[in-house]
């Protein structure tokens, strides 16, 4: 079931599979304060929440529809939430109904949400577009407005999806830093700076919102030299336990690989094998050429990236 050989692959099938792992992880200890809680040290059941079940809405859309496609999009979303899918927040539950009722894909104008809800789904979209950096960006920050319209969200969504493709690229935690340290985006002066790297654990804040979840996730990486180690600070953290964890788990995945998930995680995963043959397809598509230039005539608002 697991890829061998290239380590690229590796990587790619990593951050997928991570992002279900972190999220399985979290989820039983979601919403707790931070050490309240026994230590944990293992996965149990294996069942994730929205955080998987949105990533793989996203994965299958990005494979079927050749872009990113909002209605499509939405309507997976749709389908996965009426079919019994758990964990959306309040207002994301509020977009997809007013989809659902209305048809319309600004739904989410309706509220300014920061939340996390953007970058925990990312993985996909940094897979599959692997190979042209602007197109990730662009295709990160299509996938969030879907849901999430505040200016900070967006941007930590082109920033995680840089720092992805670098780790995919190179499987090297310093390029990884060198990508975050890119940014230009005010809301996310932090992240650039690189104060995550030192930061005492009492200064994470495990506070549902995006910016504040990616700091966590990145200083979860930069705190410990394995997968496991990673996820397992992630999960320790408290709050939007399993949010933290699955943004993590792609960070550490996509850095590790899937080879360096420990094996009876994986094996407890019920949509591992689905996991798998989603990321190696979305390995295998062809990037997406560069969108052209805009002229003066088209002209359109660049995306708001790490890199620009």
């Amino acid at each position: 079931m697991i890829p061998g050989g290239d380590p690229a692959l590796q990587r790619s099938v990593g951050a997928l599979v991570g992002l279900a792992v972190g999220d399985a992880l979290g989820a039983p200890v979601e919403g707790l304060p931070r050490d309240s809680y026994p230590p944990v040290s293992d996965l149990g059941s294996g069942e994730g929440t929205d955080d998987t079940g949105m990533a793989i809405c996203l994965a299958e859309s990005l494979l079927e529809t050749g872009f990113l496609d909002p209605a499509d999009l939405l309507r997976r979303f749709v389908l996965w939430y009426r079919s019994g899918g758990r964990g959306l927040s309040t207002t994301t539950r509020a977009v997809l109904e007013a989809f659902e009722s209305t048809g319309r894909l600004d739904a989410a104008h309706d509220a300014a949400n920061a939340g996390n809800g953007c970058i925990m789904r990312l993985a996909p979209v940094a897979i599959r577009y692997r190979g042209d950096p602007r197109a990730a960006r662009e295709v990160a920050e299509a996938q969030a407005r879907v849901t999430h319209v505040a200016e900070e969200a967006i941007a930590a969504s082109a920033c995680l999806a840089d720092i992805l493709i670098a780790g995919l690229a190179t499987g090297d935690f310093e390029a990884m830093a060198e990508a975050a340290a890119a940014v230009r985006h005010p809301s996310l002066a932090g992240i650039a700076a690189l104060d995550w790297r030192t930061k005492p654990r009492g200064s994470i804040s495990s506070a549902p919102r995006a910016v504040d979840t990616l700091e966590a996730a990145l200083w979860c990486v930069a705190q410990n030299e394995s997968f496991e180690a990673a996820v397992l600070a992630a999960v320790h953290l408290g709050g939007d336990t399993d949010t933290i964890a699955a943004v993590t788990g792609q960070l550490a995945g996509a850095l590790y690989g899937v080879s360096a998930i420990p094996p009876h995680w994986v094996e407890r995963l019920e949509v591992a094998p689905r996991l798998v043959d989603l990321a190696i397809r979305l390995h295998g598509a062809a990037p997406e050429p560069a969108p052209p230039r805009s002229t003066p005539e088209t002209r359109a608002v660049g995306p708001a990236s790490c890199g620009s």
